[in-house]
C-alpha cells in the first residue's frame, strides 16, 4: 500500500454521523468507501469473512460494495463516528444518494479509481495525541457538513484528506484471522452464514425465528448452522437473533414513533414481560430507562460534542 496514492485525491463527502448504540448487531453494503473510527466502546468488523476487531482509538476504512457486519463488544456504549466518501467527485457522483444496498438485489459498477488500495480493508491505531487530533477534525468537519456554510464542500474535502492521512501514517492493525484461511469469505460456509443473517434481518418480527426455521429456510442442518455460526462470527445464532430484535426495538423506540409496547410487537415479542426481560439483558436497562437516559439526555448533539472537545 502506497500513502502516495492519496496525493492527489479530491473527496466527495456524501454522509456524515455519530452512531451510538448501547448493543448492536448488523448487516450493511454500501455504495460508498466508508471511514469509521471508534470514539468509544469495541467491535467486530467482519468484511468478506474476515474479522477486524477494532477498539477507542482505532479506525477502519472499507471499501465500496463490501458486504459488512458490525458487531459490539463488552458492556460499555459503541461510539462510531462515520463519513462515506468518494476518493474523487464526479459530477454524476454527487447524484447519488447514502444508500444501504444490501437488499436492493441491483449491481452496481464503481469506478476503478474509487477502489485505491484495491479491496484491501484499511485499520489503523491512533496514540492518545492521534486520538485528540482525530477527534478534534472530525467534530470540526461535522460541523461543517450540518450547517451548509460557504465553501463547505471545499472545507469538507480538506478535513477528509488530513483524516485519511493520519489513518495510514499512523500504523496499520493487524487484523485477526478467522480461521487462519484468507480464502474463508469464498467458502460455503460463509455463503450459508450471510444467507442465515439475510432471512433474520428480513423475519426478525416473527416470534418463531429460530435455529430450526432459518437453519431449514437456507438449507442446512439445524447443528452444522450453529456450528458455523459460533465458529466463525464468535456469537451463538440464538443471541444473534435476540440482538437483531433489540436493535431494531432500540432503533424504533429512538425515533419515538412507537410506544413500548408497539416497540415489543414490531420487533418480535409478543409478551411485554419477555421483551423487557431482554431488552435489559441485551442493553443493560430497561425500555423505559432506555427512552428517559439514552433518547433523552444522551442524545449526541454536535454542540454537545463540540463543546465537550472544547473543555478538554
Amino acid at each position: 500500500m502506497d500513502i502516495k496514492e492519496l496525493e492527489d485525491i479530491s473527496p466527495y463527502i456524501r454522509m456524515m454521523r455519530i452512531k451510538k448504540a448501547v448493543a448492536m448487531s448488523g448487516k450493511w453494503k454500501d455504495l460508498d468507501n466508508v471511514f469509521t473510527y471508534i470514539a468509544q466502546g469495541s467491535a467486530e468488523f467482519v468484511v468478506d469473512g474476515e474479522k477486524y476487531e477494532c477498539g477507542a482509538g482505532d479506525t477502519i476504512i472499507i471499501p465500496p460494495l463490501k458486504t459488512h457486519i458490525v458487531r459490539s463488544l463488552g458492556g460499555e456504549p459503541l461510539v462510531q463516528f462515520i463519513f462515506h466518501f468518494d476518493f474523487y467527485k464526479r459530477p454524476e457522483s454527487c447524484l447519488l444518494e447514502h444508500q444501504d444496498v444490501l437488499e436492493l438485489g441491483t449491481e452496481f459498477e464503481v469506478p476503478k479509481r474509487e477502489v485505491l488500495f484495491g479491496d484491501k480493508v484499511i485499520t489503523s491505531s491512533m496514540g492518545e495525541k492521534e486520538r485528540y487530533e482525530i477527534k478534534k477534525l472530525y467534530l470540526n468537519m461535522y460541523k461543517e457538513f450540518t450547517e451548509g456554510k460557504e465553501c463547505r464542500e471545499a472545507m469538507l474535502k480538506a478535513y477528509s484528506i488530513i483524516l485519511l492521512i493520519l489513518t495510514l501514517r499512523h500504523g496499520i492493525k493487524e487484523k485477526k484471522e478467522t480461521d487462519g484461511n484468507r480464502d474463508f469469505q469464498k467458502t460455503k460456509s460463509w455463503i450459508h452464514i450471510e444467507n442465515a443473517i439475510a432471512y433474520i434481518n428480513t423475519h426478525y418480527k416473527n416470534e418463531d425465528l429460530d435455529n430450526d426455521t432459518i437453519s431449514e429456510a437456507i438449507g442446512v442442518t439445524s447443528n452444522y448452522l450453529t456450528n458455523v455460526f459460533r465458529n466463525y462470527l464468535g456469537i451463538s445464532l440464538h443471541k444473534y437473533i435476540i440482538n437483531v430484535k433489540i436493535e431494531k426495538a432500540q432503533q424504533v423506540l429512538a425515533l419515538g414513533q412507537m410506544n413500548i409496547t408497539e416497540a415489543a410487537e414490531e420487533s418480535g415479542f409478543t409478551s411485554i414481560h419477555a421483551f423487557s426481560k431482554t431488552f435489559k439483558a441485551v442493553v443493560g436497562m430497561t425500555p423505559s430507562e432506555y427512552l428517559n437516559y439514552v433518547v433523552q439526555k444522551e442524545t449526541m448533539s454536535v454542540s454537545g460534542l463540540y463543546r465537550s472537545h472544547e473543555a478538554e
